[in-house]
């Protein structure tokens, strides 16, 4: 025996003692003999895939058949004598049993890592039964809808779609702008479920900033109605804004990172620092009020539709072809042009789409990062003047520093970081 079959033996072992620790603690309260597996079980269970797997290069994989076979007999006659005495249903530690005695088969063929994984994997789902349950209770038809529409858009259809370009200019990719489509929705949706897990009456903050991960001009928009219709609300409101603000940069700089690294790290740094100064200025107006209760939840609706995916790609397309002839036929002034007029409705859009034509090289870094930033300041712009027309301009005025702090500490990370 080798010095790696005796490391996969090892992991084997310890694999069913660390499932066996989460089932024996799991069952502690249970007297012996009424429990299908426990610490030393599973830790034998282990071992037994591991030799098993070692046996099986020698002997054939019939050997690993027969006893995987043998270990469900008996797991499964150990579940059926515990499920008459207690009178209760559940295949939990039976399944966990099989896959112990097959991460050790897997550390015992040399994937330790793998079976590694799968071990604490395992552990995990085992161990997180009460918030999985409370989760799923919470759920409600439409997050199931969504959730599913997500899984669609994402393993279904993303994975048949051609990584290359076409139409003019070879601009148009559909796998890169669906995929664009799948990251968007992922965000919009998780913000939206945890807004509302969360509660929107834990605080205006809490409320603002996931707000701003699903929508920081509907989430500005919302606190501009709340005002209006509670002026003692203002400042909380103008906070918030400011907060929802911090968020969308936030969302930029990640979306930067991810999806256009070829804006380089001093887009993401600058993008980053100006949602750090947002979020002090947001949470200092909020804290500085005390009147925080009963605050209405906010009304934000689920993002999550195939066709609102399907209308932000061909938006992402049209910015896309726009951006490419205009900066064919202008130059660099054509793609600034086109930037301003997108961050009219939405700044993800002119992100994804710049940053593209960055790392095919049609723009430069410097005049691609020029048109993120531009496209931010534009739909900044757009949300104080929701603030002042919705509300007042009480409002928007409260807001202004804080836009123009953010905008400066932009500036000066910008330089900074050149």
């Amino acid at each position: 025996m080798s010095l790696s079959d005796l490391i996969g033996v090892g992991m084997a072992l310890a694999a069913g003692l660390l499932i066996g620790l989460e089932r024996g603690w799991h069952q502690r309260d249970l007297p012996d003999g009424h429990r299908v597996a426990g610490l030393r079980t599973f830790a034998l269970i282990g071992l037994l895939g591991g030799l098993s797997g070692l046996l099986a290069q020698r002997w054939g994989a019939i050997l690993l058949v027969v006893v995987l076979a043998l270990v469900a007999m008996l797991i499964l006659a150990g579940y059926v004598v515990t499920a008459r005495m207690h009178n209760v249903m559940g295949l939990t530690t039976a399944m966990a049993a099989i896959t112990t005695f097959l991460v050790g088969v897997l550390a015992a063929g040399g994937d330790t890592l793998l079976g590694a994984a799968v071990a604490v994997v395992t552990v995990a789902l085992l161990q997180l039964k009460r918030p999985m349950h409370s989760g799923i209770s919470k759920l409600t038809e439409s997050e199931m809808t969504s959730g599913i529409q997500l899984l669609l858009i994402s393993v279904v259809i993303l994975p048949v779609l051609p990584n290359r370009g076409f139409g003019p200019f070879e601009a148009l990719n559909p796998y890169k702008l669906w995929w664009a489509v799948v990251l968007l929705a992922l965000l919009s949706f998780l913000g939206f479920v945890l807004m509302r897990w969360l509660g929107a009456r834990r605080g205006l903050t809490l409320t603002a900033l996931l707000g701003g991960l699903v929508s920081s001009t509907a989430t500005t928009a919302t606190l501009a109605r709340w005002s209006k219709e509670a002026p003692q609300w203002r400042p909380l409101a103008a906070g918030g804004a400011t907060l929802a603000c911090s968020a969308m940069f936030g969302r930029m700089a990640v979306l930067v990172g991810v999806a256009a690294p070829a804006l380089g790290t001093a887009t993401v740094g600058t993008l980053g620092a100006m949602a750090v100064a947002g979020a002090a200025f947001g949470t200092y107006l909020t804290t500085r009020e005390h009147a925080r209760e009963d605050l209405p939840d906010l009304s934000a609706q689920n993002p999550l539709k195939l066709t609102a995916a399907v209308q932000f790609a061909l938006f992402l397309a049209a910015v896309l072809l726009s951006g490419r002839f205009l900066a064919d036929r202008f130059g660099d002034a054509g793609l600034l042009v086109t930037a301003a007029i997108s961050g009219l409705i939405d700044v993800d859009a002119i992100t994804l789409s710049v940053g593209r034509m960055a790392a095919d090289g049609v723009v430069g870094t410097a005049v691609a990062s020029m048109a993120v930033f531009l496209a931010a300041a534009v739909n900044q712009v757009t949300k104080l003047g929701l603030l002042w027309i919705i509300d007042s301009r009480s409002l928007a005025l409260k807001v202004l520093p804080a836009y123009a702090l953010m905008a400066l500490v932009g500036i000066g990370a910008a330089l900074a970081l050149r």
